[in-house]
């Protein structure tokens, strides 16, 4: 049988080199859809085509393949995985868990792509990050940080610093409490051996807006100290 995440794939996979044909996305995507896609998250279905758009243009060819199993609530699982070349010809693959969500008129309400492997490890590794601030449980939230971040991880904002993932858990309660970001995009991002240097731009409720960048530096493949820059006043009144 195919299912409403089958025809998503297919259609992101007949764009090719022509981001323009994610349009189709619309058929598919429920006005008010939440993406969650590698880290990334947008409401709305504009915002979710000119984020599908913006992620195709990265990638001058690629195909996916996946899975999709209906539930019994309706919702479609499954493991995705992209592979293909990049802008600069060098080839690129990317993989993860996805899970949506579909409204009564049988498009997609809630499409969440998790990214957990890839050839680009800067950007698993990010994805990974953001995913661990997404998760409103924190008992779920204290597993995935014990796969990212080291026992004593440090987190530098420019007024406090937090440490250990006990700490920062709390904290990132405290931080979902009071100003939960409704838009988290990638800008950019780079590495240099143990460091990887990333730009942000996050959305909050009353059109407030954070922008600014991290340094990750890294043990192994976790991340021990988190240092933040850049926020605007926007960022600081959404706290």
């Amino acid at each position: 049988m195919t299912t409403v995440l089958d025809r998503y794939f297919e259609i992101v996979d007949s764009a090719g080199g022509h981001p323009a044909d994610l349009a189709d996305l619309r058929d598919v995507l429920a006005e008010n859809v939440l993406l969650m896609h590698s880290g990334e998250m947008v409401q709305g279905r504009n915002p979710a085509v000119d984020l599908h758009v913006a992620q195709a243009a990265k990638w001058a060819r690629s195909k996916h393949r996946w899975t999709s199993s209906v539930g019994a609530d309706g919702s479609v699982t499954g493991w995705w995985s992209r592979s293909g070349q990049d802008q600069h010809g060098h080839g690129c693959h990317g993989e993860g868990q996805v899970t949506a969500a579909v409204d009564a008129d049988g498009r997609i309400s809630r499409l969440h792509l998790t990214l957990t492997d890839g050839s680009d490890r800067a950007r698993v590794l990010i994805a990974r990050h953001l995913e661990v601030w997404m998760m409103p449980d924190p008992t779920e939230r204290a597993e995935a940080m014990a796969g990212i971040y080291t026992e004593g991880i440090r987190f530098m904002e420019p007024d406090d610093v937090f440490v250990g993932r006990e700490v920062l858990n709390e904290y990132i309660d405290v931080v979902r409490r009071k100003a939960p970001p409704l838009r988290s995009r990638v800008v950019s991002h780079t590495r240099n051996r143990e460091f990887i240097l990333w730009t942000w731009d996050f959305g909050f409720a009353g059109n407030r807006t954070a922008v600014g960048l991290e340094v990750l530096r890294l043990d192994g493949d976790l991340i021990d100290t988190v240092t933040v820059f850049g926020s605007d006043r926007d960022a600081e009144s959404a706290r």
